[in-house]
């Protein structure tokens, strides 16, 4: 992770070594005043630089977690963001060099915060996953592991619906997200892409409305498909009304009405689609081809193919250098396309791991890496076929982590169902 910070610090690597230029920058980081850069702050600078070391606290926190445990934890989270502050001038010190970056001891001390606010995180996470999480995550896994699938499920909903998590209270904004929301379904025709509505609301809901009626049922075995619509509608409802208080955000009646719709089909047509022999004999494959299919949608609608003239145009477009777009983009945004991508991919890793094909090789781990790999590639190359996308390495990268997030996942359960399993023996 200090590697991706030192990388994405750095980014397009254009420095300018003349000793003229480099006294210069060094005059101005030097005699920069701190207080002037706070009262003339970009807020979306700050969260960035907040929120760039926060990863770095948590895992720093993660590898002093042994020496922590049963003491004191306030010397190993202060030591902790004064590593994240001398890293932070480190690199503020060598963009220096660079021209197209502005070096400040304001970004520092907003690393340094953002390492502080990892570390109490990360300790939090690392005690809350020895103690009363833990034996939850363990119960849940040994006894409704398709929960698990749920709350994936709908923390990706909650994040589409509500970024950039820009909250408001104020009343009148909420008063104006209410005066732009459309109480009657499609009065004013699809506001978004019609095929993108279908799949982000019909079909996503579709998943959770099947996955609600089978935990419930595992609940209660007599629960009904009635109870599992009427409580996928409440929370459909609940999430589209929760926009008005988002600035930018509105409620969309077409919303709720695609979604319940795509809930119910999920209940009532699901579990026979489950029992099917064919789905029965080969479960790892239907998922594969799910997975597959909406990480294609995700990359390559809305299908606006090119003629085949534009072709070699389009090669010359593609972006070799790994993160490049990002360098370039509004920070929030960029961080949300990275969440998007890594979000959508680790189900990849997961499936591609679990694929009979792979689990019998002598290292399946390395041979599913392999096919992800491959397949991000391939879908990434189409996009040259498409006029509004623009091939990258940076997506195959991001693709490829997440799904080596989603391998290592998928190892970790195996050996989780294979130790209860001997449990279960014996007792």
């Amino acid at each position: 992770y200090c590697l991706f910070i030192v990388y994405g610090s750095f980014i397009p690597f254009h420095f300018n070594f003349d000793p003229n230029f480099v006294r210069w920058r060094w005059s101005l980081f030097l005699s920069d005043s701190l207080h002037e850069r706070i009262a003339h702050a970009s807020l979306s600078d700050v969260v960035s630089n907040i929120l760039l070391f926060i990863p770095f606290g948590i895992l720093r926190m993660w590898l002093w977690s042994a020496r922590v445990q049963g003491k004191r934890p306030l010397l190993p989270i202060l030591v902790t963001a004064a590593y994240g502050l001398i890293f932070g001038v480190v690199i503020e010190s060598g963009q220096t060099l660079s021209p197209g970056r502005i070096s400040s001891l304001l970004d520092a001390l907003c690393n340094g915060l953002g390492a502080f606010i990892g570390a109490i995180w990360g300790l939090v996470l690392v005690r809350s996953f020895r103690g009363s999480f833990k034996a939850t995550l363990v119960h849940v896994l040994r006894n409704q592991p398709t929960l698990l699938l749920l709350c994936y499920l709908l923390l990706g909903v909650l994040a589409n619906s509500y970024f950039p998590f820009d909250v408001t209270l104020d009343v009148s904004a909420v008063w104006q997200n209410i005066k732009r929301s459309q109480l009657v379904p499609f009065q004013k025709g699809f506001h978004q892409y019609w095929f993108e509505l279908l799949i982000e609301k019909g079909a996503i809901f579709a998943g959770i409305g099947y996955l609600v009626l089978t935990n419930l049922q595992r609940l209660w075995r007599r629960t009904g498909a009635g109870l599992a619509w009427l409580l996928c509608c409440a929370l459909v409802c609940a999430i589209e009304t929760g926009k008005v208080f988002f600035a930018g955000r509105a409620f969309y009646a077409e919303n709720v009405m695609i979604a319940a719709l795509g809930a119910l089909l999920g209940i009532i047509l699901l579990p026979n689609l489950v029992a099917l022999s064919w789905v029965k004999r080969r479960p790892e494959a239907v998922w594969f081809a799910l997975v597959v299919g909406f990480l294609i949608y995700l990359e390559l609608s809305p299908f606006d193919w090119i003629v085949l003239a534009e072709l070699p145009a389009r090669f010359s477009r593609i972006e070799w250098l790994p993160f490049k777009a990002y360098y370039s983009a509004e920070p929030l945004g960029a961080l949300f396309d990275l969440q998007k991508k890594i979000y959508a991919s680790i189900p990849l890793g997961f499936v591609v791991m679990s694929l009979p094909s792979i689990k019998v090789t002598s290292s399946p781990r390395r041979k599913a890496a392999l096919l992800c790999i491959v397949i991000a590639a391939a879908i990434e190359l189409a996009q040259v076929l498409l006029s509004s996308r623009i091939p990258s390495t940076t997506d195959v990268i991001i693709f490829s982590a997440g799904a080596w997030v989603g391998i290592v996942l998928f190892e970790g359960y195996r050996r989780f169902t294979a130790n209860n399993e001997i449990h279960s023996t014996a007792e």
